[in-house]
């Protein structure tokens, strides 16, 4: 978890034409479905399944998914965790697609499970890190978007994509990356939260230029109510190789309590449920959540985390002299990973939040304000030929990302694929 993105928050404190394919485009649409209850499934697997590309659905369960013209050979291979495959030849696909995907019904031996703790399923997919995950360098190309909303009206969004380089296991060097393309809002909203506080503010502030004869620059306004929420960085790199979190850190395993959870399975492979819970806040936060192993290999393929942040105890005095309150600030993550060539690759990175602003007022009615924040980053596509990226094309964390834009491939936004509206 990226502390930045703590404060910011304590202080905040494709158009495609409907169809399957059209004359000079592989363009597949779909929506997948639970079977058991037809609810859509969000964030369900969409590749193909003899080559490294492919997209995920949105949160209603609907996808866009480009395929490039030399790979219209290939098969669809859609996955869930807990549900059966669903495969079909691009070639066969005539209409939009409708998946129906059935929940999987594999069941563990219980001696399986009885056999070792909890622990022992963690310490053995750490031990096996370089064999389960790729050692030799590679590439991808990832798609980022960051969603910020206040009761229920999208603010703002962002868009880019990401060539990223990962250096050989081993390696000193941390992965690069660097930005293609870049998508801001075309239409930002104004955040409503405190907004009569900051008009006042910078009321004064012109009266007080005019009256000593300075240029007043009405466009500082919008620098008060920056939200700087730590951008790409706070999802980049959620990497079980490159960042690992405290509840697979060997020196925190007593902080937490483990234990079994149900058995599933993801494409076949049969997947064993790890819980995890800190027994105390740790580094401002107390989390749970749950780690599936592959119980054939040992591979780490999906971590879904959650948790609450705790507020500084030296912050409160100064949050109620000034009657701001902020309450229940919360956030979940979610990694998962995808096997190609006999090896995990990551795939999908989340993280969202969420905190409620409280501005007590002692003669006007309180303001309240419910902020969501949400980011995604997915892989799109895999290269086993990897080239260290330049490091005048380097992203850097502290930059705007809009002045850091290097296409040197001559990608298209209608040539990659990304998260469905």
């Amino acid at each position: 978890m990226r502390f930045k993105s703590y404060y910011a928050l304590l202080f905040v404190m494709f158009t495609i034409i409907p169809g399957v394919f059209a004359q000079d485009n592989s363009v597949i649409t779909g929506q997948i479905i639970n079977g058991e209850d037809n609810e859509p499934l969000p964030f369900a697997s969409v590749r193909l399944k003899n080559h490294p590309i492919g997209t995920i659905s949105n949160e209603n369960g609907d996808f866009d998914f480009y395929i490039p013209k030399s790979k219209r050979n290939d098969t669809i291979s859609i996955s869930f965790i807990g549900f059966n495959s669903y495969e079909v030849p691009v070639s066969n696909i005539d209409r939009e697609l409708n998946i129906v995907m059935t929940p999987s019904s594999n069941v563990l031996d219980e001696v399986i499970l009885t056999e070792k703790d909890p622990l022992d399923y963690i310490k053995k997919a750490l031990d096996r890190l370089s064999e389960n995950y790729p050692q030799n360098e590679y590439q991808s190309i990832a798609y980022y978007r960051e969603k910020f909303i206040e009761n229920g009206a999208v603010i703002n969004k962002e868009e880019g994509v990401f060539k990223t380089y990962y250096p050989k296991s081993g390696d000193s060097a941390k992965n690069q990356h660097q930005l293609l393309l870049y998508k801001p809002e075309e239409n930002p909203q104004q955040f409503q939260f405190m907004r009569e506080w900051f008009e006042e503010k910078q009321e004064k502030r012109k009266k007080k230029a005019i009256k000593k004869g300075e240029d007043f620059d009405e466009d500082e306004f919008d620098s008060d109510i920056d939200m700087d929420l730590g951008g790409p960085e706070s999802v980049i790199d959620l990497d079980i190789n490159n960042d690992r979190d405290n509840y697979l850190n060997p020196k925190h395993f007593k902080k937490y309590e483990y234990s079994f959870g149900d058995e599933t399975s993801l494409n076949g492979e049969r997947l064993v449920t790890i819980n995890f819970k800190a027994k105390r806040t740790i580094d401002h936060i107390k989390d749970s959540g749950k780690i599936l192993i592959n119980t054939e290999d040992y591979a780490i393929v999906s971590i879904e985390q959650k948790g609450k942040f705790s507020i500084p105890f030296i912050v409160k005095p100064i949050l109620f002299v000034i009657g701001l309150k902020i309450e229940s600030p919360t956030f979940k993550t979610a990694i998962s990973y995808q096997k190609y060539k006999d090896k995990w690759y990551p795939q999908l990175f989340r993280w969202d939040a969420k905190v409620k602003l409280t501005k007590k007022h002692t003669f006007d009615p309180n303001e309240n304000s419910d902020i969501n924040i949400g980011q995604v980053f997915f892989i799109n596509q895999l290269d086993s030929i990897a080239t260290p990226i330049a490091e005048e094309h380097l992203f850097d964390e502290q930059e705007d990302m809009g002045e850091q834009v290097f296409n040197d491939i001559d990608l298209q936004w209608g040539e990659l694929n990304i998260i469905k509206d």
